[in-house]
């Protein structure tokens, strides 16, 4: 049973992983937590479990919700509070899975490498390189430092990377994609050119085209294309 000392390590871990995000909740199947409930009620739930000896309601809090820990943990933790979850709780595949796609949607870098360095078999999968979008350029580093070859990913008929980047006036990751060495002249948007895509779509930040045109792409069917944009 848990002595006051544990429950204060426990209180201690615990407020540590939810620092950047105090309004987190820990609810219970039977005690639902409003959304704004602040660190203050997570250690009171804490120390009230255990001043009550209700070793089932510790139980939940500590064991049945650690799935929230580790997703809070790969969204917008550190690699060592990563690590000290990794050392009270084991993780199953899916889990694993969840935590990459966590970390690269919200740009955590750090903890995304971590999880590929501790899963040697890891994969990366559509999911996680469509978060990955989301997450930016430092994300995209780590993925392409693990598998080079998903440079030339594609989306299939939603594009390929330089298209996506475009199409989310993602201007910082067009301009990695396109230094690493993509050719925005092999990129599309279904089966038309992204170039041509672009400008004839008024929402794409001037900048964007601005760094296709740098790069070589051509415009010369550009009219057809504005027709065409009429129809997607």
């Amino acid at each position: 049973m848990l002595g006051a000392p544990e429950a204060r390590e426990m209180i201690n871990f615990l407020s540590a992983l939810f620092q950047t995000r105090r309004e987190s909740v820990i609810p219970t199947r039977n005690t639902p937590m409003h959304p704004k409930t602040v660190e203050g009620s997570l250690q009171d739930l804490i120390l009230g479990a255990c001043s009550d000896k209700d070793v089932s309601r510790m139980h939940t809090l500590l064991d049945e919700w650690h799935e929230l820990l580790f997703r809070q943990a790969a969204k917008s933790g550190s690699v060592e509070i990563l690590q000290q979850l990794l050392d009270r709780y084991s993780t199953t595949a899916v889990l694993n899975q969840l935590m990459l796609e966590q970390a690269a949607q919200h740009g955590n870098a750090a903890v995304f490498r971590f999880l590929l360095q501790q899963q040697p078999g890891a994969v990366i999968s559509d999911d996680v390189r469509s978060k990955a979008l989301e997450g930016g350029v430092e994300i995209w580093k780590v993925i392409l430092d693990h598998k080079p070859e998903l440079i030339n990913y594609d989306f299939g008929e939603k594009g390929d990377l330089v298209a996506m980047a475009t199409l989310t006036n993602n201007v910082p990751l067009l301009r990695f994609f396109l230094a690493v060495g993509l050719d925005p002249n092999n990129s599309h948007l279904f089966t038309k050119p992204i170039i041509n895509v672009a400008s004839a779509n008024p929402s794409i930040k001037p900048e964007i085209l601005d760094l296709l045109l740098q790069y070589g792409a051509t415009k010369e069917k550009s009219l057809t294309a504005n027709k065409e944009w009429r129809k997607i």
